[in-house]
């Protein structure tokens, strides 16, 4: 019994270990060529009523969106809804023109964390854009354990790869027109 006990409180110990110890952080960046001027490209993510017109988003998670504030400028939000409710909104909260986007995102979700997305914009050539997606989201600990074992963060960054691809097909299709 004395050793069930103290086998016990080594489980109970390497699992607040695990909670103290793993980085409650998540951070990567993901690029991708562009074949479209960087002005159409930098519009393209600004204007929250485009994005969502490429955003890999609404469809995985069955939401449908609406804009609140002037959209194209900081302050501008897409509002996310399930089933009419409200449960989240991204917002620009900077932009650097022709060079950067940078958005908070904020759900109601029980996961309790603060992502940042950053899309940095780099002019290859007249008609040809180097978008970087840099994604930061630090968890509140202790969430973080079950977002990487519920594989929320490789779900998450599977769809930011897939919005960059919405981004790219969507901007060259209107270079084409």
């Amino acid at each position: 019994m004395k050793i069930v006990l103290i086998g016990l409180l080594l489980l109970v110990g390497l699992g607040f270990g695990v909670v103290i110890f793993l980085p409650n952080t998540v951070r990567y960046s993901e690029k991708i060529i562009v074949n479209a001027p960087i002005d159409q490209v930098y519009d393209n993510i600004r204007f929250q009523e485009r994005l969502m017109l490429w955003s890999a988003w609404p469809e995985a998670t069955g939401s449908t969106c609406s804009l609140e504030n002037a959209d194209g400028r900081v302050g501008a939000r897409t509002v996310f809804f399930n089933k009419g409710q409200r449960f989240g909104h991204q917002e620009i909260i900077r932009l650097d023109p022709n060079s950067k986007v940078s958005m908070t995102l904020v759900n109601s979700g029980p996961l309790k964390h603060t992502p940042y997305l950053d899309f940095d914009l780099h002019a290859l050539s007249k008609d040809q854009t180097e978008v970087t997606l840099k994604f930061v989201n630090t968890y509140q600990k202790p969430f973080q354990v079950p977002a990487k074992l519920l594989g929320i963060v490789k779900w998450t960054r599977d769809l930011q790869i897939k919005d960059l691809e919405g981004l790219k097909n969507y901007s060259e299709l209107q270079e084409a027109v």
